[in-house]
């Protein structure tokens, strides 16, 4: 078989590129029974429809806006983010740094002091010259980092924050002024500031709506396909079933999983590759049979005490993700380079969740689904740039195209995936 372009994953970024290809001759390759990748959604046999995690529709740019609206139509509602950060024993809006009303006083006083005593420290090193630890200081002082941005990043990243940059920030961490830090320490401040005030999401069906209507419009899928090679020399994917050529190779699978497919890759490359490094999340799902156990979107949880960063409600993101009468959220804990127990990580985070006030000790979980996400954040340290510039060349110049949240090894939203996977068609002829 040959073809003029071969798309390997049928996540979010490989169906872009595909839907985005027309009629020009390409095949996607997806390893899965079936294509969505990270935005899949799982239904259990009592109703319960899960993500894999909070995956929320982010939409700044017109062209997504319209294309994601054109292919859900009315199956689409916009939301106004709803999100708490749990500490001291009290819930207080997200973001952390704008909105301290609520925390013991002593802790108001101390963010409040840090806050402005780093803003009489201008920045001496351009931005991209200090750790992610050091931003903080430098940027909220010491007791917003203390009290919320240390300890939840710990949390998410898995790393000591001195080892990661802050390239990856862009607009993902909201820098309130002086003014909204000082108004949101003495009023509950609802004022939505941050990249993700507002968001899409299915009225039905989950994810899983966008995914299935993207597919409808890609003629050249094949799911269940294993991929055994890659012989760059001759243009060849080996898989399953059969050999394919092509003359442009699409990537979206993670770069790491790219290189070890590749025959015959370079010292230099491989050396490069093993120092890319990730963050893999365990991602709990469960059903309640209870009605609206919260009011809220997600919580982010920034203390030791609880194994987990972020807790999320399916039924406030859609009411058809769950039967009358019940509700359903998921948990998400961040794991490195380790083995880790479901069962035990379970239990675990029921107790804690009870201890929270989110789950009561009379309710009954009716559903448990969890899903295992190996690759889930990009950590950006101080190997990633020369890394990544050292496989991007070696994959350019052998024609193939790494792009993506985890082909293009960045931290990134569905957003940016459908959009590069857009961009990435005109440089295939």
């Amino acid at each position: 078989m040959k073809f003029e372009t071969v798309i390997i994953g049928g996540g979010i970024t490989g169906l872009s590129v595909a839907y985005h290809l027309k009629n020009k001759n390409y095949i996607l390759l997806e390893k899965e029974k079936s294509v969505g990748g990270l935005c899949k959604s799982v239904a259990d046999k009592n109703g319960f429809i899960y993500d894999y995690t909070g995956h929320l529709l982010h939409i700044k740019n017109d062209y997504v806006k319209k294309l994601v609206k054109n292919l859900l139509k009315k199956n689409l509602a916009l939301k106004n983010r709803n999100s708490w950060i749990y500490s001291n024993n009290v819930f207080t809006r997200y973001p952390f740094q704008a909105n301290l009303y609520g925390l013991p006083k002593k802790i108001v006083n101390e963010c409040i002091e840090g806050f402005v005593e780093s803003k009489l420290t201008a920045y001496r090193l351009p931005l991209t010259t200090y750790s992610f630890y050091d931003w903080c200081l430098k940027t909220f002082g010491r007791g917003i980092s203390k009290y919320f941005m240390i300890p939840y990043n710990e949390k998410l990243w898995k790393i000591n924050l001195k080892n990661l940059t802050t390239d990856w920030l862009g607009n993902y961490v909201p820098q309130p002024a002086l003014q909204e830090v000082i108004r949101g320490a003495f009023t509950d401040n609802n004022k939505k500031i941050g990249y993700n005030a507002t968001f899409f999401y299915p009225k039905t069906g989950g994810m899983q709506s966008l995914i299935d209507s993207l597919k409808k419009n890609i003629a050249g899928i094949k799911t269940d396909v294993k991929i055994s090679s890659i012989d760059i020399s001759k243009k060849i994917v080996k898989t399953n079933n059969v050999d394919i050529q092509y003359n442009n190779l699409v990537n979206t699978i993670p770069m790491p999983e790219i290189i070890k497919l590749i025959k015959r890759v370079p010292e230099n490359v491989k050396k490069a590759s093993r120092k890319l490094k990730w963050t893999s999340v365990l991602n709990i799902n469960l059903g309640i049979k209870r009605k609206n156990i919260s009011d809220k979107h997600w919580i982010y949880f920034p203390e030791k005490k609880f194994n987990f960063y972020r807790a999320g409600f399916y039924h406030n993101f859609s009411e058809a993700l769950c039967p009358d009468g019940t509700s359903s959220m998921y948990i998400e804990i961040s794991y490195r380079n380790r083995k880790i127990s479901k069962e035990k990580m379970l239990k675990k985070t029921i107790g804690e969740l009870k201890s929270a006030g989110i789950l009561k000790s009379s309710d009954k979980i009716i559903s448990e689904c969890i899903l295992d996400i190996p690759y889930a954040y990009v950590i950006y340290d101080k190997n990633r740039k020369s890394s990544l510039e050292t496989i991007r060349n070696y994959l350019r110049k052998n024609f193939i195209f790494s792009v993506g949240r985890y082909g293009g090894w960045q931290y990134s939203t569905m957003e940016d995936a459908i959009l590069e996977g857009k961009e990435i068609t005109k440089w295939l002829k």
